[in-house]
């Protein structure tokens, strides 16, 4: 195509930037951040992802691809050697995209104070709290978009959300789903108490109630934590109970991904 650049060099100024939105600090202070594949590329097109730029490896089928963007996005070809200076894929399909940062959706406060940054009426948030793998980061998105749930709060410590990682294990999902990271998550559960929703950790404690005993209607927040510690006390202290998700005991807990899953899953089938 007319105007579709092609890059040779590994050391391509384009190339050089593509390759350094891998560190999660160039992501915050570019707005810019990538993910790969012809899966994502769709779902960003169908989703409204403000796209910055496509690169297409030399051998992809890229023009049917290509002619789907907007005249705004500047696309390249891309030798092979180039492209595998780029991706971060095992076996990569050869679509790379990068795109700005999703502000209409995802927002970064010291605390949560405003409930329109979440789904209208929703019975159910969930809280993640230092889910450091990127992996199950991606999963509770994708399980809290499939169960209806109105937004989800991460500590500013979870694993970034901007990763591929993030991106690829969230099917997309992550691209228009309400998400508020917070730097204070116990003011964040001070607010919410404050706005009438009750706010639950995920623990296995002595006074925890069973998940299948919430009321349905009950407006909650749900808190899941990190996979090896679960939930600081400190912030457990400040929750209206404690909940846990009955089994059998061949198995003594869940990681957070499937917790995550099983709680919205109930949250949203009873």
């Amino acid at each position: 195509m007319a105007n579709m650049e092609y890059i040779s060099s590994r050391q391509n100024k384009k190339i050089l930037e593509a390759v350094s939105l891998r560190d999660a600090k160039n992501v915050r202070e570019t707005g810019l951040f990538f993910f790969e594949g012809k899966k994502l590329f769709a779902e960003a097109l169908e989703r409204g992802v403000e796209l910055h730029s496509v690169f297409f490896r030399e051998d992809c089928p890229a023009a049917d691809l290509a002619r789907r963007l907007d005249p705004s996005v500047k696309v390249y070809s891309v030798s092979n050697a180039v492209y595998e200076k780029i991706s971060a894929e095992k076996s990569p399909e050869g679509v790379f995209c990068i795109a700005k940062t999703l502000d209409k959706y995802h927002k970064f406060a010291t605390i949560y104070y405003k409930q329109e940054n979440f789904a209208a009426g929703a019975r159910t948030l969930l809280a993640a709290v230092s889910v450091r793998d990127p992996g199950n980061l991606g999963s509770i998105i994708r399980s809290a978009a499939a169960f209806d749930c109105g937004g989800l709060i991460l500590s500013g410590d979870c694993a970034n959300l901007y990763s591929n990682k993030t991106v690829r294990a969230s099917m997309g999902t992550v691209f228009d789903f309400p998400i508020l990271v917070a730097s204070d998550m116990a003011g964040s559960i001070r607010a919410m108490r404050r706005e009438g929703i009750k706010v639950y950790g995920a623990a296995l404690r002595r006074d925890a109630l069973p998940l299948t005993s919430l009321p349905k209607d009950e407006r909650c927040c749900v808190l899941v934590g990190n996979e090896g510690h679960g939930l600081p006390e400190e912030l457990l202290a400040l929750c209206d109970g404690t909940l846990f998700i009955p089994m059998s005991e061949k198995a003594e807990s869940l990681n957070a991904a499937v917790a995550s899953a099983v709680i919205l899953w109930h949250r949203y089938a009873g």
